[in-house]
């Protein structure tokens, strides 16, 4: 069964509205002094950090890693490599890479802590394939992130999924 790492929409939210995550991702674009109280009410969640300057971000604020978002970049392994040698090995690294094979083997052989893929509702079955190619060939985890909220994201076959908080409170919170 998939983890949920909770996707912070909205900084004045706090963790216990999500009971239960194990962790959550925030961008650096938020204020830190509002991340920083965040990082303290997360109950012993990890908190990564995603955006530009997440890595510096991380650093400063002494989270416990970042999510980077390599989808555009021209040079993925390049930066990958760079954000690795600036966080240290103590801090978790999460990637999200182009929906490409060639470019999620590319970053694996880089052994990030997991590998993350975009999905929406167009196009899954595309994408369902890919995400259960990936987990048979490698063994770093697999993350899906969840850009459609029409998307079939329990249909994954993956080790994490990564949905927007409010998402997550209409799709699990209310039991």
């Amino acid at each position: 069964m998939p983890k949920f790492i909770v996707n912070i929409t909205d900084i004045a939210q706090t963790p216990t509205d999500c009971q239960g995550v194990g962790c959550f991702v925030v961008d650096s674009s938020f204020p830190k002094a509002d991340i920083q109280r965040f990082a303290s009410q997360a109950d012993g969640a990890l908190l990564l950090v995603k955006g530009e300057g997440a890595v510096a971000c991380c650093n400063q604020l002494e989270l416990d890693g970042v999510l980077l978002d390599l989808s555009t970049d021209d040079t993925p392994v390049k930066s990958l490599k760079s954000a690795q040698k600036s966080l240290g090995k103590d801090k978790i690294c999460g990637v999200i890479s182009r929906n490409r094979r060639h470019e999620a083997m590319l970053l694996s052989e880089c052994e990030p802590d997991f590998l993350c893929f975009k999905i929406w509702s167009a196009g899954e079955e595309g994408l369902k394939e890919l995400v259960a190619w990936y987990n048979e060939l490698f063994l770093i985890q697999s993350a899906v992130f969840v850009c459609d909220e029409k998307a079939d994201f329990k249909s994954y076959a993956t080790d994490n999924i990564i949905i927007d908080d409010k998402i997550y409170k209409n799709f699990c919170c209310q039991k």
